[in-house]
């Protein structure tokens, strides 16, 4: 790092020289223009190009005109890096069922829409403005959507439900909507200071957000898979069962949603945060009690049901520990905020 000092010239102007080798590492020269861009978090970025966020303006993205999993898969890809508009280019042509994936990867992205569609080219676009998004917002509404859908699969497990899946996916969609377009605000803000003054969050805590997005994201695909194998279950658990079961879920539950809700709010979020970690420890130890009665075979007698309920305590048992790394994040924030605070 180098210091310059700032001098007033006439007119109450003020200048700082910057340094020659950066000028010429740029090919500047004197007389030329430079864009001076100022920042809600206090610093002004000196560039020689064009505004950074015009980088992000357009994607071309070659495919497979007959793969509509490649084709969705790019336009989720291009929309978590952040461009604006993306146009995809089949290697001969776009089928039918080409054309069918673009339209459904746009229907689970949050503010994507087709501007044009042929054989030849799709091109899609993002029309929600940044400034009008709030990343707080959208965690908390995922927070909502992956807890009530964890605890949706539980029931579903414990009942054998093999009807669940069809009300269990939809939902997941619509929780991966949010954690997709925290992670494109995220992926933005890497390239953009801009992106950070519309979204008007710093970028610590838009990547604590995000950190906690992408592990409620991994949420709902533990609920996922446990409601899946609630489809194999030969049979209801038994009442006891169940009931443990649902008990260490809840634990789970509150151990996430009590992570989150440290990070989302700066009111008591150590404490909070402890209660997270604690509810985590009485999951675990719940799991781990289910888990010695299936090694000694107390209460299952089946075998079926014994494996099925094995790889469900597995998932809880993850779940919970996701709820201990949220609620990491909180107290590391927790003691940055406190102590970048007492030196300003």
């Amino acid at each position: 790092m180098e210091t310059r000092k700032l001098q007033e010239v006439g007119g109450g102007t003020y200048t700082v020289s910057i340094p020659k080798e950066w000028a010429t590492d740029n090919r500047l020269e004197a007389g030329m223009e430079l864009r001076l861009y100022s920042h809600l978090d206090g610093s002004i970025v000196v560039r020689s190009s064009a505004e950074d966020v015009e980088q992000l303006a357009g994607a071309t993205v070659e495919v497979d005109g007959d793969d509509p999993e490649r084709i969705q898969r790019a336009i989720r890809t291009a929309h978590a890096d952040g461009f604006e508009t993306v146009t995809l280019t089949p290697r001969t042509s776009f089928t039918d069922a080409g054309r069918r994936g673009a339209r459904s990867a746009v229907r689970n992205l949050v503010g994507m829409d087709i501007l044009s569609e042929s054989k030849t080219e799709i091109t899609v676009k993002h029309l929600l403005d940044s400034s009008n998004v709030s990343i707080h917002q959208a965690l908390v509404q995922l927070q909502y959507v992956a807890l009530s859908l964890h605890g949706d699969a539980t029931a579903a497990f414990v009942d054998a439900d093999d009807d669940a899946h069809a009300h269990i996916d939809k939902r997941a969609n619509r929780a991966a909507r949010f954690a997709r377009m925290i992670t494109r605000h995220f992926s933005r803000s890497l390239v953009s200071l801009d992106e950070l003054d519309r979204l008007n969050v710093s970028r610590t805590d838009l990547f604590d957000y995000y950190t906690t997005a992408r592990r409620l994201d991994a949420v709902v695909d533990r609920a996922v898979r446990t409601a899946r194998i609630g489809e194999k279950l030969p049979e209801p658990l038994s009442e006891e069962v169940a009931a443990d079961v649902r008990s260490a879920s809840e634990n789970a539950r509150s151990s996430v949603d009590d992570a989150v809700t440290a990070v989302l709010e700066e009111r008591d979020c150590v404490r909070t945060a402890h209660e997270a970690i604690e509810h985590r420890d009485e999951a675990v130890a719940a799991v781990e009690t289910l888990e010695q009665t299936l090694f000694d075979g107390s209460r299952v007698e089946s075998v079926p049901t014994a494996v099925a309920l094995t790889s469900a305590l597995d998932h809880l048992r993850r779940t919970a520990n996701h709820g201990r790394a949220v609620a990491t994040i909180a107290v590391r924030a927790a003691v940055r905020t406190e102590n970048l605070d007492s030196r300003t």
